[in-house]
C-alpha cells in the first residue's frame, strides 16, 4: 500500500512540475512579443488615427483609479493631436452596468468629441475586445492604453490576431492589489495562449460591421449618407436597400 502512494505521490508531483514548466514556458513566449513599439509618453508616440482603451471596472457609476489613468492618458493624447477616433471597450452585460457608457461620458468631459468615441459593448475578455476591433471595425492599427501587467498580454493577442499594435503605458500612480493583479497574468497569458494559439475561438457576439468615420471623409459621408455604414451614437435606420445607415439626424446634429 505504502508502494501504491508512493508512487501516485511521485507521478502527481511530476505532473505538477511539468504543469510548471509549461506555464513558464508559454508566459515566456507571450513576454517576447512586448520588446517593440513602446512610448512611455503620448508625446513619444507618432500622430496614429484609432486608439483603443480597455476598461477596468467602475464603481458607483465612476471610473476605478486604473480605469480612469487609461482614459487620462487616452484624452491627454487626443487634445495633442496624436489621435483621432478612440474605441472604448469593455462590459455591458446587465441593464445597470454599462461601461463603456460611464467611459465615453468621461471622455467627453475631458473635451473629446463625441463623434470620435466608438463603443464596443460586448467586451467578455482582451483577446474579444482585440477580435472585435479587427473584425467589427476593420482596425488594422491600433495603439492600445492600458497599464503594464496588462499590457504585455493584449500586444501578444494584438500579433496573433493581425494587428499592428504600439502600447502607451498607463501607470500614473501606485496602485492597491498590483501585486495580485500581476499573478493573475500569469494563468491569464495561459489562457490567451490557447485562445490564439489552439482553440482560435472567436467572441461571443460578432455583429455589424461599423466604420470608424476618418476625419477627412467627413465631408464624403454627408454627400452619400444613405449609400454607406456609418456608426454614431447607435442610432441606426434602415434604408430602401435593406441595409443598415446612419440616422440622419442624429448625423445632421453631429456633423453639421
Amino acid at each position: 500500500m505504502k508502494k501504491i502512494l508512493k508512487r501516485i505521490l511521485f507521478y502527481l508531483t511530476l505532473l505538477l512540475f511539468f504543469l510548471c514548466f509549461a506555464v513558464f514556458l508559454i508566459n515566456y513566449y507571450v513576454l517576447s512579443f512586448s520588446k517593440d513599439n513602446y512610448f512611455s509618453n503620448v508625446d513619444w508616440l507618432w500622430n496614429k488615427e484609432v486608439w483603443l482603451v480597455f476598461g477596468a471596472s467602475v464603481r458607483w457609476w465612476k471610473p476605478s483609479l486604473i480605469l480612469q489613468d487609461r482614459l487620462d492618458v487616452a484624452a491627454e493624447a487626443y487634445k495633442s493631436g496624436k489621435i483621432n477616433k478612440i474605441i472604448v471597450s469593455w462590459d455591458n452585460s446587465s441593464v445597470d452596468y454599462n461601461e463603456p457608457f460611464i467611459m465615453k461620458k468621461y471622455l467627453i468631459n475631458h473635451w473629446v468629441k463625441k463623434e470620435d468615441i466608438y463603443e464596443d459593448f460586448a467586451w467578455f475578455d482582451t483577446y474579444d475586445s482585440l477580435y472585435r476591433a479587427k473584425d467589427i471595425f476593420k482596425a488594422d492599427e491600433l495603439v492600445l492604453f492600458t497599464q503594464n501587467f496588462h499590457l504585455r498580454r493584449a500586444l501578444y493577442i494584438a500579433d496573433k490576431l493581425g494587428i499592428k499594435a504600439y502600447w502607451v503605458q498607463t501607470d500614473l500612480r501606485n496602485y492597491a492589489w498590483v501585486r495580485y493583479n500581476y499573478y493573475r497574468e500569469i494563468l491569464a497569458r495561459v489562457k490567451a495562449f490557447f485562445e490564439t494559439e489552439i482553440i482560435k475561438a472567436k467572441p461571443k457576439f460578432l455583429w455589424e460591421k461599423i466604420k470608424i468615420v476618418k476625419n477627412d471623409e467627413i465631408e464624403d459621408v454627408k454627400e452619400t449618407l444613405k449609400q454607406d455604414i456609418f456608426w454614431e451614437n447607435n442610432t441606426w435606420i434602415l434604408d430602401e436597400n435593406n441595409t443598415w445607415a446612419l440616422d440622419e439626424w442624429t448625423f445632421e446634429q453631429n456633423f453639421q
